[in-house]
């Protein structure tokens, strides 16, 4: 049941007939495990926790560099050398005390994710290596659970939502990227990377899995941005019949 409180400070989304009182009270209730806490999982936490949602639980090994700034807007310069994770759990503590936050130091390994999977019910991949990419794709499917990946580099980002539940039919990350490919992409360390690009992507993560945790359809397939040109495209994906982590789950 909301509380005054509730009522004045989420009082702009219960307007809309797809949120509403029962939709504020299902957020309340969920909980969203956010993996990396760079310049993707910055906006989405703060829109996340903004929304109401519950509980949060945050993996992220790193810690807080002057070259981070420039992007990610949770952090200040007198934080530079803490851990994220505890940044991170003290911009929350601050905005809204009422949520629940888990701040995990340490990487996302396909050895913890079952673990950090417990009880999740949308997982957001805000992370910058593509072996993590695929063990967290690899462990959302296997258990069941939305995910919703964003990557960005340079003037480009790209956002993917699997859902293995609801969508079986669409493709899961390892039809896109095969994960026996022993080539290494570019980081945003050797190309680079326009923080508002990356914002975007990160705030658009936090708009599917809010549609996601109210039960809203979700468009699968890839969506990528082009910052030079300003033009979205999207693109339906099949999946791929011997895919080593979702034809399996298609069989089944």
């Amino acid at each position: 049941m909301l509380s005054d409180n509730d009522y004045l400070r989420f009082g702009r989304q219960l307007l809309m007939p797809q949120w509403g009182e029962p939709g504020q009270g299902q957020l309340a209730r969920q909980r969203v495990l956010l993996i990396g806490l760079g310049g993707l999982g910055c906006p989405a936490l703060q829109y996340l926790a903004g929304a109401g949602v519950g509980q949060l639980r945050l993996v992220d090994a790193d810690t807080v560099s002057l070259s981070n700034l420039p992007r990610q807007t949770l952090y200040r310069p007198d934080q530079v050398g803490e851990l994220k994770v505890t940044a991170a759990a003290q911009w929350v503590a601050a905005h809204n005390p009422g949520l629940s936050v888990e701040a995990i130091a340490g990487m996302a390994t396909a050895e913890r994710l079952p673990a950090l999977l417990e009880q999740v019910d949308v997982v957001l991949d805000c992370t910058d290596q593509l072996a993590s990419r695929h063990a967290i794709n690899a462990a959302c499917v296997a258990w069941g659970v939305p995910l919703v990946s964003g990557a960005a580099i340079g003037w480009q980002g790209q956002l993917m939502v699997i859902d293995p539940v609801n969508t079986p039919a669409s493709a899961c990350f390892a039809c896109l990227s095969d994960p026996n490919e022993t080539a290494t992409p570019d980081s945003c360390q050797q190309a680079g990377v326009a923080g508002p690009v990356v914002g975007a992507v990160g705030t658009l993560q936090a708009l599917l899995a809010l549609r996601l945790l109210l039960g809203q359809p979700v468009q699968t397939g890839l969506h990528r941005f082009d910052g030079l040109q300003f033009q979205w495209q999207r693109f339906e994906l099949s999946p791929v019949a011997e895919c080593p982590v979702c034809s399996d789950s298609r069989s089944l």
